[in-house]
C-alpha cells in the first residue's frame, strides 16, 4: 500500500470514530489551548490555538504539514490517551499536551520562543522581536526565509511591519512589482493599505504609464472611488489627463465614457477635466448639450451648467425660439426662466 493510500486509511478512520461519537464532549476548555483535527490535505492535519491577551480572546485556525510537529503522527488522532507533542516554527515552539478522544485531539500549550531565531532577525537588520511579537509569529509562520525575501526585496520593516505584510497577504513578488512599477519609496505601511483597498500592481503600472506619479494614500482614493485602468484609457481617449483629485471627482460625480462621447457628438470634445466635472455635477445631460447645438447655440460649459441651474431645458429653449426670441445669450435665457417667462 501507497503513502497515499495509508493517509487515507487513518484519514477514514479517525472520521469514523469522530462520526460514531457525536455526542461526547471534550473535558478541555474550548476557550483556551489547542486542538487537532484531521484536514482533507494530504499529509496535514488542522491545527487550532486558542488564547487571550488579557482583554480579547482570539483564534488561529489553518492547516499544518505534518512534519512540522515532533512526536505526532496521524494515526495518534484515532486512538484516545494522552497526547503530549510539538509543534516546531522557526519562531519557536508550543509544547502541547491534553489527549486525544474521537478523532481529534484538545489541551493545552507552552510557547518556548527560539533565541537563534531573534539573532538571525537582529543580523538581518531587523530590531529584536519580544515575546508576544515571537508568539505571533510563529503563529503566522513568518520565517527567516520570509523576513530576508522582505529585506532583499528592497523594503525597510519592522517586525511589526512583517506581522502586518503577512496579515494581509503581501507577498515578495507584489512588493518587487510595486517597485518595478517605479513606486519604489512605499513603505511597508503604504503597501498594506493597497493591498486593503484592493489595489493591483497592474494599476500601478498604468498609473505610471499615464504619468501619474502618486502617494499611496492618493492611489487608495482612487480605488476606493472606483479609478480603475479602464476608467483612465476613457478619459485618455477624450484628451483628458485630470490631476489625482480631479479623477476621484469626475469619478464619483459620475462622468461615464458614455457622457464623454455625448459631449464630444455635440462638439465639446476640447473641455478641460475640471469643466466635465462642472457639467456634471450641476445635471448637464448630453442631451441638453446636442438639443442646443441642433439649435443654434453655442454655449460654454459655464453656460450650460447656469442654464440647467435655473431650470432651462432643450424643450425651453425650442418654445422660446418659436415664440421667436432667436438671438438670446445664456444670461438672458436664465433670466427669463427665473422670471416665470414660459
Amino acid at each position: 500500500m501507497g503513502a497515499n493510500s495509508k493517509y487515507l486509511t487513518v484519514l477514514l478512520v479517525i472520521v469514523g470514530v469522530m462520526a460514531a461519537a457525536t455526542l461526547l464532549a471534550f473535558t478541555e476548555d474550548r476557550n483556551a489551548g489547542w486542538e487537532l483535527r484531521p484536514s482533507l490535505s494530504l499529509n496535514k492535519v488542522h491545527l487550532v490555538v486558542r488564547g487571550s491577551n488579557g482583554f480579547d480572546n482570539w483564534v488561529n485556525s489553518r492547516d499544518v504539514a505534518l512534519d512540522s510537529f515532533r512526536g505526532f503522527s496521524l494515526a495518534m488522532l484515532a486512538t484516545p490517551g494522552p497526547a503530549k507533542f510539538e509543534y516546531v516554527a522557526d519562531a519557536g515552539r508550543l509544547l502541547c499536551e491534553g489527549r486525544f478522544l474521537m478523532g481529534t485531539g484538545s489541551g493545552t500549550y507552552t510557547f518556548t520562543p527560539d533565541p537563534a531565531f531573534v539573532s538571525a532577525l537582529q543580523q538581518m537588520g531587523y530590531d529584536a522581536p519580544d515575546n508576544e511579537q515571537l508568539f505571533s509569529m510563529l503563529m503566522m509562520d513568518i520565517t527567516r526565509a520570509f523576513a530576508r525575501e522582505i529585506r532583499d526585496a528592497g523594503l525597510r520593516a519592522s517586525i511589526n511591519d512583517l506581522l502586518q505584510l503577512r496579515m494581509h497577504g503581501i507577498t515578495v513578488d507584489y512588493i518587487r512589482e510595486a517597485r518595478q512599477a517605479g513606486y519604489a519609496n512605499f513603505t511597508a505601511d503604504d503597501l498594506v493599505q493597497l493591498r486593503i483597498h484592493g489595489v493591483e500592481t497592474a494599476f500601478l503600472r498604468d498609473l505610471k504609464a499615464a504619468g501619474y506619479d502618486l502617494r499611496a494614500a492618493d492611489i487608495v482614493q482612487l480605488r476606493i472611488h472606483g479609478v480603475d485602468s479602464g476608467y483612465m484609457r476613457d478619459l485618455k481617449s477624450y484628451g483628458l489627463k485630470p490631476e489625482a483629485s480631479d479623477l476621484t471627482q469626475m469619478r464619483m460625480h459620475g462622468v461615464t465614457p458614455e457622457y464623454l462621447k455625448g459631449l464630444k457628438d455635440a462638439g465639446y470634445e476640447s473641455l478641460r477635466a475640471e469643466e466635465v466635472d462642472q457639467l456634471r455635477m450641476h445635471g448637464v445631460e448630453t442631451g441638453f448639450v446636442q438639443q442646443a447645438r441642433r439649435l443654434g447655440y453655442d454655449f460654454t460649459p459655464q453656460d450650460l451648467a447656469q442654464l440647467r441651474m435655473h431650470g432651462v431645458d432643450g424643450a425651453y429653449l425650442k418654445r422660446l425660439q418659436d415664440a421667436g426670441m432667436r438671438n438670446l445669450n445664456a444670461g438672458q435665457i436664465a433670466k427669463l426662466r427665473m422670471h416665470g417667462v414660459n
